[in-house]
């Protein structure tokens, strides 16, 4: 079970921007390794790519306060 330990950067797209949903860097820990990923998005959400598999990210905090948890892909 991997972990978010640290929001490094969370950014809110604003008009220009090619992208649609907020998206950061992050420090991402399974308890062995401990590395810097940033989110990914697709049609269905925002994404992580840790150790050769994808997680899903929820935000259960709000737009400029994130709470971001790891569900299962």
């Amino acid at each position: 079970m991997i972990t978010i330990e640290k929001v490094i950067s969370w950014t809110i797209p604003l008009f220009g921007n090619k992208r649609v949903f907020a998206y950061g860097k992050l420090l991402v820990s399974d308890g062995k390794t401990r590395r810097f990923v940033t989110t990914k998005e697709d049609s269905s959400g925002s994404y992580i790519t840790f150790n050769r598999k994808r997680y899903r990210i929820r935000n259960n905090g709000g737009l400029y306060n994130p709470l971001l948890q790891v569900a299962a892909y």
